[in-house]
């Protein structure tokens, strides 16, 4: 009788796991997409900065306006992340509006 409790346990608790997934609105799913792709083109423009410091082909003018523009993509990509972690529709529709006003 222990076991078949276990057993129900482990089963209802990967039905929970199913089930949060599944619970995720459509605008919170379209937000996960644009903050991986947030996170591919800061990692591009980091990899940037990288050679431009290397190389020393860019001003250190430029080069400070480029680390300032990724300081600010973290910090928006990082509220857009805890929107996605919190399940807040609003939140979400609010960066995917503007997300997509940049395009």
């Amino acid at each position: 009788m222990k076991w078949l409790k276990y057993v129900l346990g482990l089963l209802g608790a990967v039905g929970a796991l199913f089930a949060v997934n599944k619970a995720k609105s459509e605008e919170v799913v379209k937000l996960k997409k644009v903050i991986d792709e947030n996170k591919k083109e800061e990692k591009k423009v980091e990899k940037q900065i990288k050679e431009l410091e290397v190389a020393k082909k860019a001003s250190k003018r430029e080069i400070g306006n480029m680390k300032r523009k990724l300081t600010i993509s973290k910090k928006k990509t990082k509220k857009m992340q805890e929107a996605y972690d919190n399940d807040e529709v609003e939140s979400a529709v609010d960066f995917l509006r503007k997300f997509s006003q940049k395009k």
